[in-house]
């Protein structure tokens, strides 16, 4: 299959674009990936709350985000501004992500449980919204920097590029957070005090990082398009986007696919816990960051590799490899993960990152292309609208799985209150549940790949017939 040599100079975007949007795939790590992250440690090893609990809290914020991000969508896609239609919120959202998000890790002290589970439940509803508000401008963006198949990719690869630092960086926060450099009165290491010293830390990067799109990008469709297309209510744009079957098709395989990574990654850590480091925490806690460092030179490395693959072949064929290579890890784990090797369960741990760094390299590329197949279904550019459906799904694919994990856990029998000397049926059960559980969700995500109808030469085909329609942007 030949492939596209030369990217046209009217289709590029020049660098220093490329680096100002970048930058905001550390934000989101910075943001929703630590809640990912920090959510279950911080509450549940930090302060006690049953797991089932801040599962169901979870479901509650999804429902939300259900919401919240059609309604956002739909919001930027129908303003006019002289600044355009995302930059305003992109510059905004920053800032209130930035105060809000430190409040969530920080429950008054002394407060009962019940309490603090309402504490979280109200914070978290304001921290999801101001995510929204930054986030879906934000991505939005991405889908009208460039008509071009092969640049988009590239768009996507700086951004993949800053959210490993991202992704780094959030590997050593528990271990620095459970470090002598945070213990109390005792002598003894704070997790919580560490978390929440690190989360305010880190929200400064957000207000820096985060408003660096809104200044220095620009939104390619925003003056000879979509500024002087008539503006559709919520129920009008949703119903536009159930049409769109590509659409579905991707959302089906991005959110299984994503589901196997994360579903059993707190299992995963607390298998590095107690079945491989004998319940010593800071063992584990070590090991997982240079599980996130590995991961993170491996996929700084296959970044420029990926994007060549993407332009020698397809991105549905690449995105294929990508998922297979989860199977590998899936396997490796059979023999990795044992407490004679400790760090040998790194190796795995670099397949399992391929395939959720393959959502922020592809993925973003791949809906951009989805935008041009409703442009020419509607007649209109409906990024927000598009987004919001596949980012709510995608929220739901990273940040349920956080939620669900709490259940499973609970499933395998592990009971906090019986510290290190977990069982070894309830070890074994937790060891296979991690191994298999991915395996399903993947198998099911390469059927709905293969079925994905947009590829390189269709979309070449819906360029054209575009540009004979409204002419060249």
């Amino acid at each position: 299959m030949a492939r596209q040599k030369e990217i046209p100079p009217e289709d590029r975007v020049p660098f220093g674009q490329k680096v100002s949007f970048g930058v905001g795939g550390s934000v989101e790590w910075f943001t929703t990936g630590m809640v990912g992250r920090l959510y279950m440690p911080m509450f549940n090893l930090g302060l006690g709350i049953a797991p089932q609990v801040l599962g169901m809290l979870m479901v509650v914020f999804r429902i939300w985000d259900a919401l919240s991000d059609p309604v956002m969508g739909n919001i930027s896609d129908n303003t006019r501004t002289r600044w355009g239609r995302r930059r305003p919120y992109i510059f905004v959202g920053a800032i209130l992500t930035a105060i809000i998000t430190p409040l969530f890790y920080r429950p008054p002290a002394g407060w009962g449980d019940t309490a603090t589970i309402g504490y979280i439940l109200v914070v978290g509803i304001l921290m999801y919204t101001s995510i929204t508000i930054w986030a879906m401008a934000f991505n939005s963006l991405m889908l009208e920097m460039t008509p071009n198949y092969d640049e988009r990719t590239r768009i996507s690869a700086y951004r993949t590029l800053f959210g490993k630092f991202g992704v780094l960086l959030g590997g050593w926060v528990l271990p620095f957070a459970a470090s002598g450099y945070f213990a109390g009165a005792d002598g003894e290491p704070d997790l919580v005090r560490g978390l929440q010293a690190i989360t305010l830390w880190l929200s400064g990067a957000v207000i820096i990082l985060g408003i660096l799109p809104a200044i220095f990008n620009r939104e390619r469709y925003y003056l000879r398009e979509a500024a002087r297309q008539k503006k559709e209510s919520l129920v009008q744009g949703l119903r536009e986007s159930f049409r769109v079957k590509p659409l579905w098709l991707m959302i089906g395989f991005v959110v299984l696919q994503v589901f196997g990574a994360q579903v059993t990654g707190a299992l995963g850590f607390y298998i590095n816990i107690y079945f491989i480091n004998d319940g010593q925490l800071m063992d584990a806690s070590i090991i997982e960051g240079l599980k996130d460092t590995t991961g993170f030179l491996m996929g700084l490395a296959a970044i420029p590799f990926w994007t060549w693959v993407c332009e020698k072949l397809d991105k549905k064929w690449t995105m294929m490899i990508i998922i297979g290579s989860g199977f590998i890890g899936a396997f490796l784990n059979v023999v990795c993960l044992t407490p004679k090797y400790p760090y040998l369960q790194i190796v795995p741990a670099v397949f399992y990152a391929s395939v959720v760094a393959s959502i922020w390299l592809i993925v973003p590329s791949m809906l951009a292309d989805i935008v041009d197949y409703d442009e020419l279904l509607t007649g209109k550019r409906r990024e927000g609208s598009i987004n919001a459906v596949f980012s709510w799904f995608l929220k739901l694919g990273m940040t349920l799985p956080v939620g669900l994990s709490g259940f499973v856990l609970a499933w395998t029998g592990f009971d906090v209150d019986a510290g290190q000397t977990q069982p070894p049926d309830v070890l074994n059960r937790m060891l296979w549940t991690y191994i298999l559980l991915p395996i399903a969700f993947w198998a099911t995500a390469l059927f709905l790949l293969w079925k994905y109808p947009l590829k390189r030469e269709r979309l070449a085909e819906i360029r054209e017939e575009l540009e004979q329609r409204r002419g060249k942007i």
